[in-house]
This record gives structure tokens, sequence and C-alpha cells, in this order.
């Protein structure tokens, strides 16, 4: 059981995580970059951002039903949003500089975002996943223990009825592992693929 209930939260972990990496990033470069669509769309994620993630998940179980999904949307809903903003404002700390001289030698506005912004702001995106990572789980360990059969969470609020210690203890402290384990192995590869991005973050 405690191989399955990990396999089945590192799946819905992983996917949410993931989807919510790609969403920020398709929505945080044009919100960033683009004065019309940051003006266009900037109120909604902001305002989007401010509804509790938990207050959705009744209407999810409604609309998607108490399967995978809804875990996974919850995630995606409650991480989302806040990598979009981080992004937004990395994008928008780029220096004008750089995105002037690019136009002037030719470059489109897709060049612009694969040639100059996307390679600044993949280690910030890399760096603002690993940094919502715990809220991640907090998302997941709450729909587990609503509406699952397997799973971290849905094992430690099955067996709390129980007062079963002996269970609880080592799944908190397995879940407190994976996430510092995570977290580690997201640092060391952002800076492994983009050792220039530590020694800016040192140097400011």
């Amino acid at each position: 059981l405690f191989v399955e209930d990990t396999v089945s939260s590192l799946e819905r972990l992983g996917l949410g995580v993931l989807i919510s990496a790609v969403l920020a990033l398709l929505m945080g470069i044009p919100l960033g970059l683009i004065p019309f669509v940051r003006a266009g769309l900037s109120p909604f994620v902001a305002a989007f951002s401010m509804v509790p993630p938990m207050a959705v998940l009744p209407i999810l179980f409604i609309v998607i039903g108490m399967g995978e999904m809804a875990k996974v949307a919850l995630i995606v809903i409650g991480v989302t949003p806040l990598i979009v903003r981080d992004l937004q404002q990395r994008v928008s700390e780029i220096p004008a500089e750089q995105l002037i001289k690019a136009q002037r030698l030719g470059a489109s506005t897709w060049t612009i975002v694969v040639r100059v912004v996307l390679p600044q702001v993949l280690p910030r995106l890399l760096d603002a996943v690993r940094l919502t990572l715990g809220t991640a789980w907090i998302f997941l360990i709450s729909a587990e223990a609503i509406a699952a059969t397997e799973g971290l969470g849905y094992r430690i609020f099955l067996v709390r009825r129980y007062m079963s210690m002996d269970v609880i203890l080592p799944y908190v402290a397995w879940i407190t592992f994976l996430a510092f384990l995570f977290d580690y192995l997201l640092k060391k590869f952002t800076y492994k693929v983009f050792p220039w991005y530590d020694a800016g973050k040192e140097r400011s």
C-alpha cells in the first residue's frame, strides 16, 4: 500500500505541476512582453489568483467528477496563477534595450520570444515551480483526503479515525522527505543547466 500510495500521489502531483508550468509559460510570456495582452488579461489573472482553490473543489467534483482529473485540476488551479504572475514579472524586467536591438536586427516577435525571452525565463520557471511545490502538495493531499481510493493523503485521513499514529507519522515523514528531495533536485538541476542564473542571483 505504501508504494501504491506513493506512486498514485506522485503521478497526480507531477501531472498537475507539469500542466501548470506549461500554462504559466504560455501565459506569462505574452503578459509580460505584449502591453495589449497585459492590459486585457492581467486583471483577470490577478482576480483569479485570489479565488481560494479549495472553494472550487466542490465545483470540480460536480463538473468533472471525482476521478483523477479533478485532483489534477485542483493543483493546476491553485499553482498556475502563482507561476504566471512570477513569470510575467520576470519578463517585464528584461531590459528594453535587448528587445529593441533584436527588433533592429530584423527579429520577429516569435524570434524575440524564442531567442531572447525564453532562455532568460526558463530558469525562473524552474525556480517558480520549486517554490510552489509546497502549495501543490497541500492541494494534492486535500483532494485525496476528500475523494480518492489511494494516495498518501487518502491513507492519512483514512486511518486518522483509528488514531493509527504508526501509519500517520511515517506517511507525514515520507511526504516531508519527498518535498525536500524534489526541492533539492530542482534547485540542482536549474543551476546545472543554467549556471549563469546562480551567479546572477549571488550578485543581486
